[in-house]
């Protein structure tokens, strides 16, 4: 794929096709690294999948992982306003700089790759390669790393020897690339699994966990399921009780929304199978630190963002709205709602109505080549709500975001959820305002 003249890195990287007729196989993907010098093999791996909470468990481990004075870097995807976000060092997002070195050394091995006579990475693999390239060049020791759909053939599967593997919930997502059926879904992510290596999972789906149990015994892997831990809501934190270094323990963790618990529980469970040993005072500061944009964020007084972007998910949000509604006891209740055109939009928005109660939804059409049409989002919902809901119908988010904001009063609150490509637009807006 040629650069064009006067091309940037990210204008460049836009150009690059996501999906490709045939994937990369690890064997290819193997040998593109060995260009690279097999900057894989330097560090510590804590490999995360699953459908929804792999950002969460990412963000509790680095945040552990610092604590206790480890170098560490992450990758995770997708981004939300700016692509440099997939790329933490020690919990930072990288400088420009150092990021457009990486697309310049990934772009120069890329050439090479093509002259061979192989095809160009899609979007995803370049960047897992500048991921790769930017954790070395900052000779990072842990790498918190985050599978981008699946798990059996994603790129970042070529890691040999992970340190731990986490599988996180599993539930009906990508079904075009993945199956229809959690077990097909939950065989994918499974494939993380690395022979004798531990793995720590959710089993809040009874059909997955099996999967997964199955091919842990089959690879003779430990496996660690997590069940649901006990937890509390103060102040706006979520407090989990559970074992570890053969102690009960409480952890406190930054986040309003009941779901993070078992996410905390998962990364909890991960560094102590690790061989880590790190002390319970130093993991309980560490999780207390953590940061995940837009995981029931208050971006506002009163307003909160969620990237709940599928029917699993979107349940996980409303327990959690639910709940700050219950402490708040607003007077209005208020919710924005985007939404790419491959979810199941319906239900996702039958389950809002029913459960949030919402006075006012404001509907809006994302920026993104995947976004529902604002038409299809109003007849929906006109369908499903009737009159019990005021429906209001924007062309873009900012609009529906401005409009939001002029309606809100103090005693209101306001949830925004249905994508994560939303949420982005919303943080754009609410950043830069």
């Amino acid at each position: 794929m040629e650069r064009r003249k006067g091309e940037s890195a990210r204008e460049y990287l836009e150009r690059i096709p996501s999906f490709a007729k045939k994937k990369s196989t690890r064997p290819e993907v193997r040998a593109f690294l060995g260009l690279m010098g097999n900057p894989d093999r330097k560090f510590r791996i804590f490999h995360v999948a699953g459908t929804n909470g792999k950002g969460s468990v990412c963000a509790f481990l680095t945040a552990a992982l610092l604590e206790a004075e480890k170098t560490c870097g992450t990758f995770t995807s997708p981004h939300l306003s700016d692509i440099r976000e997939r790329f933490l060092i020690n919990g930072r997002m990288v400088p420009e700089e150092a990021f457009l070195a990486a697309f310049e050394a990934v772009y120069g091995y890329v050439s090479k790759w093509e002259a061979a006579g192989h095809a160009h990475p899609t979007y995803f693999e370049f960047l897992f390669y500048m991921g790769l390239f930017l954790f070395s060049e900052a000779e990072t020791e842990f790498l918190v790393l985050e599978t981008g759909m699946g798990g059996r053939y994603d790129v970042t599967n070529v890691i040999e020897e992970p340190l731990v593997s986490v599988i996180t919930s599993v539930s009906i997502d990508h079904t075009a690339f993945l199956g229809t059926t959690v077990p097909e879904i939950a065989a994918h992510k499974a494939g993380i699994i690395k022979s004798g290596r531990p793995v720590v999972y959710d089993t809040v789906s009874e059909e997955a966990a099996q999967v997964i149990a199955a091919e842990a015994e089959r690879l003779l892997s430990p496996a660690y399921p997590v069940e649901d831990v006990p937890f509390s809501c103060v102040d706006g934190k979520i407090g989990i009780s559970c074992s570890y270094l053969g102690r009960e323990e409480t952890f406190v963790l930054p986040f309003a929304a009941p779901y993070q618990a078992k996410n905390g529980a998962l990364a909890v469970k991960a560094l102590e199978v690790s061989g880590l040993h790190i002390p319970a005072d130093v993991l309980r500061a560490g999780l207390l630190k953590a940061k995940w944009p837009a995981r029931m964020e208050e971006v506002r007084p009163g307003v909160f963002l969620d990237g709940a972007h599928n029917e699993d998910g979107m349940r996980a949000f409303l327990d959690a709205a639910c709940l700050i509604k219950e402490m708040r006891k607003p007077e209005r209740t208020l919710f924005l709602f985007a939404v790419s055109a491959d979810k199941d939009f319906e239900t996702m928005l039958s389950e809002a109505g029913r459960r949030l109660s919402p006075s006012v939804c404001f509907l809006a059409r994302m920026e993104s080549h995947r976004a529902l049409s604002l038409s299809a989002l109003l007849e929906t919902a006109e369908r499903l709500w009737g009159k019990k809901v005021l429906v209001r119908g924007f062309e873009t988010t900012k609009e529906a975001l401005s409009a939001l904001f002029s309606l809100k009063q103090p005693r209101d609150l306001a949830f925004i959820a249905g994508s994560l490509y939303l949420a982005g637009e919303i943080k754009k807006e609410t950043e830069h305002d």
